[in-house]
């Protein structure tokens, strides 16, 4: 029996690799499984609120990629899901996800999908794609939403940066204080003098090697110390994403330096 488009019904079906199909008169692309799955493009954006999803232009360009062949075309879809799915539960907007299914797209390209999870080198996408413009998410806070954890997804982070050669800013550690500064319920005087904290150590010679997780910590408890505001070492570690040893360690050096 020969194949029909589930949406024109067209029989002038184009087999494009991996299972995938797709129709030479309406362009659809779908799954050659027993229960196709159509990937269009407008049915997408309808489904996603108006603010979250990816622009047209780029879904449009990456289904003509994966028709053309010039990527797999089953990881080019695991990670246009995955990326959406992430950059929704890390409250990011549009421009980091289509940054991130640019640098996927690159990747793919370089040969750096092979012999991974596809899954995996789109979280080290959005990761890498928010430490370009700069949007304060820290490694935890990624690794949470997905499979990885936070040092396998540095090292892919800093694997793609490199074999890409992306430019990556160093993360500015103020620009997290004031979504854990509201995590943990800490009051406007408290938030300030921990922000003195971090420009003191980041203006000085301590700032190499320290994390931006650890800094942010150990800020934030002393500040809670010298506000007398009680938050726990553990309070404080779980929320920013550092262990207490780490927390206690940090605070020590600084106390010390300040």
């Amino acid at each position: 029996m020969k194949l029909k488009c589930p949406e024109c019904e067209s029989q002038s079906i184009k087999n494009e690799g991996d299972s995938i199909l797709s129709c030479k008169d309406c362009d659809l692309i779908f799954d050659s499984g027993p229960k196709w799955t159509s990937y269009n493009p407008e049915s997408i954006i309808e489904s996603i609120p108006q603010e979250q999803n990816i622009n047209s232009k780029t879904i449009m360009k990456w289904q003509k990629e994966t028709r053309t062949g010039n990527l797999a075309s089953k990881s080019i879809l695991l990670a246009s899901d995955e990326i959406e799915r992430i950059a929704f539960d890390l409250k990011v907007d549009n421009s980091i996800k289509e940054s991130a299914l640019e640098i996927f797209s690159s990747s793919s390209k370089s040969g750096l999908v092979r012999g991974r999870s596809s899954e995996k080198v789109a979280a080290a996408s959005i990761y890498t794609a928010c430490r370009m413009e700069n949007v304060p998410r820290t490694l935890d806070e990624v690794a949470d939403k997905t499979r990885l954890n936070r040092n396998e997804l540095s090292r892919l982070h800093r694997l793609i940066a490199r074999k890409l050669k992306l430019k990556i800013n160093i993360t500015n550690t103020v620009n997290l204080l004031p979504r854990f500064s509201d995590k943990l319920k800490l009051n406007r005087d408290t938030e300030i003098y921990a922000q003195d904290i971090i420009n003191t150590v980041e203006n000085s010679d301590y700032r190499q090697g320290i994390s931006p997780a650890a800094l942010l910590g150990a800020a934030l408890y002393l500040s809670c110390k010298k506000n007398k505001v009680r938050r726990s070492q553990l309070e404080i570690a779980k929320a920013v994403g550092t262990s207490e040893v780490t927390l206690r360690n940090r605070a020590k050096e600084i106390t010390t330096l300040l």
